[in-house]
């Protein structure tokens, strides 16, 4: 590697590399001396020495009452960057701390009762992207009631959000497939060996699981980018079974 692309590399501009390299196969020199090595403007070379004065790599002395200046060893470079090093160890607790404050991490939210798993299917129709779902149909409504699921179906179909459905195969399941058209959605069954007897969305960068217990219904909401590719990597794989293209 070029030994100015390793200076750079340090932190420096291309144009302190020029004048430090001048300074230093130049020895002490006055700063006209310096920018003519360097090709650069005396004013320009100028402002770039003081900067490197003020980062410990250039010093100033008197030589027959004229005002040179010397570039320091360069191990001073390598000084600076164990320096460096070291105060960024010291530091790292600290930033790793800040890292975890940046919400990587995926919120999760917990629902539980009947009021609060509607908060969920709220967040659904706000958050306006398509849905995939795993389901008992009969268990879904038997939780939180025909009339709802009704208004549901109505608001996510004015927002023209569409659904793909896997639901256990039963007579009232069977009658909802028969209404897909209309409402905006595809439905197949899921094989009779899969026993399902919770509800699961997946839609934006979220996933929520909710129990059909009717006496205490529980939803866990995850909004997390990995955690949902996970999920409709699994729902794909469910869907080709089922017989959806």
């Amino acid at each position: 590697m070029h030994i100015r692309n390793v200076i750079e590399q340090l932190g420096y501009s291309p144009h302190e590399v020029a004048v430090y390299l001048a300074a230093l196969e130049l020895g002490g020199s006055t700063a006209t001396e310096i920018a003519e090595k360097a090709r650069l403007p005396r004013t320009t070379a100028k402002l770039i020495i003081d900067s490197l004065h003020k980062k410990g790599l250039m010093n100033a002395y008197l030589q027959r009452r004229r005002k040179v200046w010397a570039a320091e060893n360069p191990e001073k470079l390598l000084t600076d960057l164990r320096e460096s090093e070291a105060a960024l160890k010291l530091a790292m607790p600290e930033l790793q701390a800040l890292r975890h404050d940046t919400g990587t991490k995926p919120a999760v939210r917990v629902y539980s009762g009947v009021q609060e798993i509607k908060q969920i299917m709220n967040d659904m129709l706000e958050t306006k992207h398509h849905i995939s779902a795993i389901l008992s149909w009969d268990d879904w409504i038997r939780t939180l009631g025909k009339n709802y699921i009704d208004g549901i179906i109505e608001a996510r179909t004015r927002r023209y959000l569409r659904i793909r459905l896997l639901a256990t195969k039963t007579k009232t399941a069977v009658a909802l497939k028969a209404q897909d058209g209309a409402e905006m959605r595809t439905t197949q069954f899921l094989s009779e060996s899969l026993g399902v007897n919770n509800a699961n969305f997946i839609y934006g960068n979220k996933v929520a699981i909710i129990s059909l217990n009717t006496k205490r219904p529980v939803g866990v909401l995850i909004e997390d980018p990995d955690i949902h590719h996970t999920m409709e990597v699994l729902f794909e794989s469910l869907w080709r079974q089922s017989g959806g293209a």
